[in-house]
């Protein structure tokens, strides 16, 4: 009696074998693919989240006078500005805050006083759009300026109302 095997299982055992080792594969490459994806999304929602922070600091400490507001403009309600510029109390003076879109950078920068322009977003991430609007005052309400940002195709949106 012949052992081993005929020419049709080796051909069978190898058919099967690649098919396990194909599917492994594929497998793996989504893993890796899908930790990728999340990687970026995370960076993506930490900047987002940072960049906010930082506005909604820039727009804390401004007195309920419109008047601090230079950018975006309080004549035109609900009109957008691509740059905010006002002026607040920050441990016990008065700076001027500027925030901008470097648009040959994709980042958003800031300059406090008469300082240079700083990113504060990093080159991890690209920012298509810095957008600004002034939202007036409404009966007893308060009135109130939104931010709205897209980094990496994902929009982040602030709405800060000035309190007395």
């Amino acid at each position: 009696m012949k052992k081993g095997f005929t020419l049709i299982e080796v051909i069978i055992y190898i058919a099967l074998f690649s098919i396990l080792m194909g599917t492994a594969f594929v497998t793996a490459f989504e893993l890796i693919d899908g930790s990728n994806k999340l990687n970026q999304k995370n960076t993506t929602e930490e900047e987002g989240n940072f960049v906010m922070r930082k506005i909604n600091w820039a727009l804390t400490g401004i007195s309920n006078d419109t008047s601090d507001i230079a950018s975006p403009s309080i004549f035109y309600p609900y009109a957008t500005s691509s740059i905010l510029s006002i002026k607040k109390w920050w441990m016990g003076s008065e700076i001027s805050v500027d925030l901008r879109l470097n648009i040959a950078s994709s980042s958003i920068e800031m300059r406090e006083g008469t300082n240079a322009f700083l990113p504060i977003s990093t080159i991890n991430v690209k920012v298509t759009n810095l957008s600004f609007g002034f939202i007036p005052a409404s009966g007893n309400g308060p009135a109130g300026i939104t931010a709205t940002t897209t980094i990496n195709g994902i929009d982040f949106v602030l709405t800060k109302y000035i309190r007395k």
